[in-house]
C-alpha cells in the first residue's frame, strides 16, 4: 500500500490485508487492529501501528471482510 493512511482508510472499508512477505493477515474488528497467520483461524489483537514504512508497502488488500466477524 501507498501509505499508512492507505491502510487504515482500506481496513475501515472492511479490506482485509496480507503482507507479502510474512503471510499475516490485519483486520479491523470492532474498531480494534487484529492479526493471524494465514494458515490459523483466531485472530490475536495486535499493537502494531505502521510507523515503519516496510510495515505497511508489503501489504495488499485480500478479501472483504466476512460479516461473521
Amino acid at each position: 500500500m501507498k501509505s499508512k493512511e492507505a491502510v487504515f482508510e482500506a481496513l475501515k472499508e472492511g479490506k482485509n490485508l496480507i503482507s507479502c512477505i510474512t503471510g499475516i493477515q490485519y483486520s479491523l474488528i470492532k474498531g480494534i487492529l487484529h492479526t493471524r497467520h494465514s494458515e490459523r483461524n483466531d485472530w490475536e489483537e495486535s499493537e502494531l501501528n505502521f510507523y515503519n514504512p516496510p510495515s505497511w508497502l508489503n501489504l495488499k488488500i485480500m478479501e472483504e471482510k466476512s460479516a461473521n466477524i
